[in-house]
């Protein structure tokens, strides 16, 4: 990019300007190789985005559409809006047993 605002085509793009204050990342340190490991195994994936796509959609499916139609909110339900005395009397009658 010029500072001009005509682009002409013996224009030739300046230089990114980083800042002086920010500190490149040590490649020793954990977090570098953390993300270092992880960014380069899923960088060169061809069918383990398939799935991990399929695995994520799994998830998804169970968690929010499974949850819900087949597990009702039993709280809810049951304590009609005094859920914290509930739970103490469930808990009290459940240690008598």
């Amino acid at each position: 990019m010029t500072r001009n605002s005509h682009n002409h085509p013996n224009d030739t793009p300046t230089a990114t300007i980083i800042p002086n204050n920010t500190l490149p990342m040590r490649k020793d340190s954990f977090i570098y190789r953390f993300f270092d490991l992880y960014y380069e195994g899923f960088r060169d994936m061809k069918l383990g985005r398939t799935l991990w796509a399929i695995i994520l959609i799994k998830l998804f499916i169970m968690f929010a559409i499974l949850k819900v139609f087949f597990f009702p909110n039993f709280l809810k339900e049951h304590a009609k809006g005094n859920e914290s005395s509930y739970v103490a009397t469930e808990l009290i009658d459940r240690a008598e047993l």
